[in-house]
């Protein structure tokens, strides 16, 4: 009966010990950051996790991807667009030279294009797009 005891005194002694060592190994890595916020329309040039904090309205193209590896979430937010015909705006676009661009829950209106990914390995998920006019592109996405 004894031993049983002494073998609860260790680990009790050891218990603080390994849940030390276990929050050192688990701590975040500065360099993986959680969302980034986007508060205004802006090109996107660092690969990583951006959200929507609040709705964007702009004249001109919002959302510019220059990085690979970007996902954005709209969090159910709108991104508005108030040019009108014949300028070409589009909400969110990345060129034939990145990849792996997600884009995802949220709303986009009012642009002639919604969103052009023309790089490999794009994702859409979970939009309402509305376009500007009859011949407005609402998702585009091709193969570089």
């Amino acid at each position: 009966m004894r031993r049983p005891a002494a073998l609860f005194t260790i680990a009790l002694a050891l218990a603080p010990i390994i849940l030390a060592r276990r929050g050192v190994a688990q701590a975040q890595d500065p360099r993986e950051e959680g969302p980034r916020e986007i508060k205004k329309c802006q090109t996107i040039s660092k690969p990583g996790s951006y959200k929507l904090i609040n709705n964007l309205t702009t004249n001109g193209d919002c959302l510019v991807i220059t990085a690979d590896f970007v996902t954005i979430d709209l969090v159910g937010f709108t991104i508005g667009g108030t040019s009108t015909f014949p300028t070409v705006t589009t909400a969110i676009a990345a060129g034939d030279n990145t990849r792996g661009i997600t884009v995802r829950n949220g709303s986009i209106s009012g642009f002639v294009g919604g969103v052009e990914l023309a790089g490999d390995g794009s994702i859409v998920e979970g939009l309402r797009v509305n376009g500007r006019i009859l011949s407005a592109l609402g998702i585009s996405a091709s193969e570089s």
